[in-house]
């Protein structure tokens, strides 16, 4: 038997006053198992958390780039 697991997310804007009957309606749903509010600014890509967490760490050192080098990759 062969498993297979999605973990799709869906980003929905709800008014403040609606928040709390939106994450029950969806938690009634039965192949819902998460519901989660996600702050504006809030970072839920696990690439971009993985790469902040080793540089945090000391895993990763920043590549030392000039200005005029960024200028040049931003208009290639």
């Amino acid at each position: 038997m062969i498993t297979y697991f999605w973990d799709m997310k869906y980003v929905l804007d709800i008014p403040e006053d609606k928040k709390a009957f939106a994450e029950e309606f969806f938690k009634t749903i039965s192949f819902i198992k998460n519901v989660k509010a996600i702050l504006p600014n809030e970072i839920t890509n696990p690439v971009i958390l993985q790469n902040i967490n080793e540089y945090e760490t000391g895993k990763v050192k920043p590549t030392p780039l000039s200005l005029a080098e960024l200028k040049e990759m931003l208009n290639a």
